[in-house]
């Protein structure tokens, strides 16, 4: 797949539905089970203008480490989804739609950075050449 192309006119930010869909389907598929209805809230959502100090105020005076800990898990994927898949640009996606921003993705990026180490997160099916979860899983902790 081609480099993410993010066009802005008027105010309105367009996005490749192709790697719109990429992007969602990559995440629904990697993140742990235990965070998939979050993840899905999170997707659902339509990020406004002001969901950056809305984060922060939602957070309030943990925003700070949320934020890095969001971030640090959000460049390890990047970097993944490039590397592994040639499906690169997730970092200007998610500043593009806004999802970056949201505070429901914030916190589904913190709590899978919390609750995983960077070797559970790829685990990879070259039959399928999709991002799987492995790590542990609900029932064993």
């Amino acid at each position: 797949m081609t480099r993410l192309d993010v066009k802005r006119d008027g105010g309105i930010v367009f996005v490749n539905a192709a790697h719109d869909a990429a992007f969602r389907k990559a995440l629904m598929a990697g993140v742990p089970p235990a965070l998939r209805g979050k993840m899905q809230e999170a997707l659902a959502a339509t990020p406004g203008r002001g969901a950056a100090a809305h984060a922060r105020r939602y957070f309030g005076v943990e925003a700070d480490q949320i934020f890095a800990d969001a971030a640090e898990l959000a460049g390890y994927l990047h970097r993944f989804l490039n590397d592994q898949y040639r499906l690169d640009g997730l970092l200007e996606w998610l500043t593009a739609t806004g999802f970056g921003n949201d505070y429901r993705m914030i916190k589904v990026f913190a709590e899978w950075a919390r609750l995983t180490s960077k070797a559970e997160i790829k685990a990879i099916l070259p039959a399928e050449a999709k991002v799987v979860w492995i790590g542990p899983d609900e029932n064993n902790g």
